[in-house]
């Protein structure tokens, strides 16, 4: 009997460490690659998948946002928000503005940058991390600013559409030269790009930059880049 509750007790902590290097994954408090190389990026969601030990019954010790982080994952996003240009005064003559990225409807699929005060023209520079189920689940960005005592105010969103960027993974292309353009991407009423958007070959991945423009406020941009990580188990 003291077999089986100790077997028990091992699967929930296995499962309550899982779940929590997912969450901290994917709200990308830490840049991993400078931690692990990319490879050992997915390595939690990788390991519990495939381990022996686990449980024949997966609902019955995996917390539920454990398994609505990993099964279905094709893979990692990488979203470096750079800048806000010419955003939106909420306050008295400026902004304290946040960026917020999300998901699909997973709650567990929305990570934000900090505030920067009294500025319209934030430097963030701050990467975030989003595990993709669906490259076709909408991807959006939005802007608040951020109050103390009141409901933070709306500064517009943008959407991010990476369809054109996994075409490209999809294309199998390696071992280009550094700055090799794969493919550019037009301003369209389909997209929120303010300009042309170039998906190239960088230090041995494909990255691409965007600047959107944001919609549903009266003025505003934000400049972030993207690149996509493998998880061991998992394709796009």
């Amino acid at each position: 009997m003291s077999g089986l509750t100790d077997k028990s007790g091992n699967h929930k902590a296995q499962a309550w460490t899982i779940s929590f290097v997912c969450n901290i994954l994917a709200q990308g408090v830490f840049d991993w690659s400078e931690i692990f190389p990319v490879e050992f990026e997915g390595f939690f969601l990788f390991f519990f998948n495939h381990s022996s030990n686990k449980p024949s019954n997966k609902s019955c010790c995996r917390p539920a946002s454990a398994s609505a982080t990993m099964e279905g994952m094709l893979g990692l996003l990488k979203i470096r928000v750079k800048r806000g240009i010419n955003l939106a005064i909420r306050d008295s003559m400026s902004s304290d503005p946040y960026a917020v990225v999300t998901c699909g409807t997973q709650a567990c699929s929305k990570v934000k940058t900090g505030f920067v005060k009294r500025n319209c023209n934030p430097e963030w520079n701050e990467e975030l991390t989003l595990s993709i189920k669906d490259p076709n689940d909408p991807i959006t960005l939005k802007v608040f600013d951020k109050d103390t005592f009141t409901v933070d105010d709306q500064m517009g969103q943008a959407d991010i559409d990476i369809k054109p960027y996994i075409e490209a993974m999809q294309m199998g292309l390696e071992n280009l030269p550094n700055g090799c353009a794969v493919k550019k991407v037009q301003p369209s009423r389909t997209n929120c790009l303010a300009d042309e958007s170039i998906i190239e070959w960088n230090h041995g991945k494909m990255t691409q930059d965007m600047r959107l423009r944001l919609k549903n406020v009266e003025c505003g941009e934000v400049e972030i880049s993207i690149h996509w990580v493998d998880v061991p188990g998992f394709r796009v």
